[in-house]
Parts: structure tokens; sequence; C-alpha cells
């Protein structure tokens, strides 16, 4: 138990010094909107191979965050890690590029406290914002003269989750969670002029400037009931509530003048400050599956959240309502098959679509894909220690090239390792 736990905080201590690095989702022209691109995997690994479903389907070797009242089919204690990354190729109809990138999944810890209550700590990505946009276009009064913008923006806020799950009764459980979200965010505007008359007008701009840190708590409920239709057939069925949250937005300002090259000429130009607050709005998620009670899942979960009751620090709506649907499967030939490996690998697929909050020049932003993944054994179980290899893969495509719009044609990639390990227990030898 003891080399265990060195590992865990060893690896704890890795990911976290790394976290306020690693949230980088590569250019995400549409995560100039609202706080950024929204983490739909509110889970792990195990959950990104399964279309980030996972409301009703829990499992004993994986701390299940999407809904904390699935935290109490975890017997054992539970530390997980991952990391995510993605190739994506941006398409306007006229011009594409290839982007990739990685970033942190998440560092979990749950330990069940009791035979009826278990609990988990976890510090995971919430948004991210990372963007590169650059337009050129002549101006009207004088076709010679060509106004060239630019607009950018990097940042991410994090999410450090503390969840609750407890049995009532046979087959119902309930949970609760709080989180603390924080982070900065800056986006950065500029206009460059260039006139064939005045060769040296673009070696110099102004850039504008807005640095925004974002902090406040999030609180999620969750139940969950499961029943036993009849032998080896089961049903479970769960939802979970996000309350609004008023989120701190301290918000900084200012112009620079810099050269083309980055070099600032002059920094902190008419400097101003603000505080405020932007409301994150409320969320509702349901899941049913069905399972044999040992090596085959099917699920199903729906989501719906309304972001058109969101408003920026300047007070202005720029969002609209948002939906997500997802189905999947998990199965293991034999969990416990001493001739063949494969047979006690975990198999998950998934299919997904959402209606993204985002609606520019009335075209809706959707995206739609699918998922598959694996979980491997690694080493030999024992009834103190287990530990997994965890992969998952997402192919899929968000926007339209229509009306000036960018089409995001993605490959993703996550692998985590979950460790199970049995603690606070009294053993003859060690």
């Amino acid at each position: 138990m003891y080399k265990t736990l060195r590992v865990l905080i060893c690896a704890a201590i890795l990911c976290l010094s790394q976290v306020t690095h690693a949230q980088n989702l590569g250019n995400t022209p549409y995560s100039r909107y609202g706080l950024g691109e929204i983490n739909q995997n509110l889970g792990n690994i195990r959950n990104a191979g399964m279309a980030n479903t996972g409301i009703s389907a829990g499992n004993s070797y994986q701390a299940n965050l999407i809904n904390p009242a699935m935290l109490t089919y975890n017997g054992y204690t539970v530390f997980d890690v991952g990391v995510n990354g993605q190739v994506k190729k941006l398409d306007n109809g006229e011009q594409s590029q290839i982007d990739g990138s990685a970033n942190l999944a998440n560092v979990t810890l749950s330990i069940p406290v009791s035979k009826r209550w278990s609990s988990a700590l976890s510090l995971r990505p919430y948004s991210s914002v990372n963007y590169s946009i650059r337009t050129s276009s002549a101006l009207e009064s004088n076709p010679d003269v060509t106004v060239r913008e630019q607009y950018q923006g990097d940042g991410d806020i994090s999410e450090i989750y503390f969840g609750h799950g407890v049995r009532i009764a046979k087959g119902f459980t309930i949970g609760a969670s709080a989180s603390y979200l924080f982070g900065n965010i800056t986006k950065e505007s500029s206009s460059v002029i260039t006139d064939e008359e005045i060769p040296f007008l673009e070696a110099e701009g102004v850039f504008y400037s807005e640095k925004t840190h974002y902090s406040g708590l999030l609180f999620r409920l969750g139940t969950n009931y499961r029943r036993e239709l009849k032998e080896n057939l089961y049903m479970s069925a769960g939802a979970v509530y996000s309350l609004s949250a008023d989120l701190d937005a301290e918000k900084f300002t200012s112009y620079e003048r810099r050269l083309l090259d980055g070099t600032i000429l002059q920094d902190s130009i008419l400097p101003s400050s603000a505080m405020r607050s932007v409301t994150v709005p409320t969320s509702f998620s349901a899941g049913v599956s069905v399972d044999n009670g040992t090596n085959l899942t099917v699920a199903a979960d729906i989501s719906m959240q309304q972001w058109s009751n969101f408003k920026n620090v300047e007070g202005e709506s720029e969002m609209n309502d948002a939906f997500r649907i997802g189905v999947e499967g998990e199965y293991v030939p034999d969990a416990a098959s001493v001739s063949s490996y494969l047979k006690r690998v975990t198999y998950r697929s998934g299919l997904y679509y959402s209606k993204t909050p985002y609606e520019i020049n009335g075209e809706s932003i959707n995206d739609k894909g699918f998922t598959f993944g694996f979980t491997f054994p690694i080493g030999r179980s024992t009834i103190y220690d287990m530990y997994q290899l965890n992969t998952a893969f997402g192919v899929g495509q968000r926007g339209t090239t229509d009306n000036g719009l960018i089409a995001e044609q993605y490959f993703q990639f996550s692998v985590g390792v979950t460790i199970n390990s049995r603690w606070f227990i009294k053993r003859r030898l060690e």
C-alpha cells in the first residue's frame, strides 16, 4: 500500500505542477465567445471513449465524476490521471490549415469513506480560449488602402472539484459536488493599415488588450436509481442538475504600440480596470443505461444548458441555448480470463451530436462525431491493487463553411492511468 501511495503522490505533484500550462486546445475560433470552449468531458478517459456519456453508467474500478451519485460504486481508493490531444483541420471554403495540441484531462482521487459514502477530489479544465483570426479587406473609400485586422485570445478556466456520493437505499444513491472555478483569459485585437503611397505605414500598429481573471463556486446535484429487471438484466437511470453560478470577473484593459514583429514600443496606454460578475447558467443532464451486471453496458445521455442567459463582462448576450445527446456501448469479453489477454481488455464506443451555444451569421454551429476506446489491464491484479491503462479516440466535425464560417474536422486522442488500491485495512503480513 505504501509503495502505491508514493506513486500516487508523485504523479499528482507532477500533474499539478503542469496544469496551468497544459490546457491549450489549439486554434479554436469559436472559443472567442463566452467563457471559451467548455469542457464536454466531465468524467475521465473512460467517459471520453463513451462519447462523454456516463450519467447512469457506473464502474467499480473508475470514479464517475459526471454524476456524483455514482461515486458510491467505488469500493477501492481510485487514483486517475490522463491527458488529451487533438489534430484539427480548419477550413473556410477557400483556405485550410492544420493545428495540433495537448492538454491535461484530469487528476482525480476518489476514496470510499464508508460502505455507503464515497468522496472524490479532482482537478480538470472547465473551459479554454485559444484562437487567432486574421482578415484583410480594402477600404471602401480608397481601394488602394488595405485594412488588416487581427483577433487573438488565450487562456483557460480550471476547476477544482470536490464531490460526495451516498447510498440511501438499495439501488438508490444521491450526490453533490462543489467546484471552485478560476483562471485568466486574454483577448487582443488590432488593425493595421497598408497604403501603397506610404510604404512604411505598417511598420507598427496599436493593439487593444483585455485580461480578465475569473473566480467563483459552482454546485451540482445528482441522483441515480438502479434495479434488476430480471436475471442478468439491470436498468439504471440518473440525473444531474447544475445550479447557476456567479463568477467574479476582474477585467484589465489597455492599449499598446508594437512593431509587427511583436516588439512593444509603448505599453499600458490608457489603462483601466473594472470588477463585474458573469453568470454561468443552469444545466440539466439525464441518462439511462442497461447492463447484464458483469461485462456489457449500453447507455444514452442528454444534456441541456441555457447559455442564452449568459452575459459577458460587458453585459452582452452572445450565445444561445445548447443541448447534447450521446449513446455508447461498453464490453469486456472475460475479465477473469487467464488464457487470453485480449479477453480482459475493455472495449467501448459511442456516437454524439450537439447544438453548441454559438450562432454566427444566422448559422447554428453543430458538433457531431464518433468515439472509441480501450482499457488495458497492467500487470497482475491482486485483492489490494489493480492498474489500468485507458485510451480513447474520437473523430468529428464542428461548424460549417456556409456564410463565411469555419468548419473544424478533428481527431482527438486521450491516454491515462487508473490505480485501484485498498487502503485502511490491516494485513497479517507486510
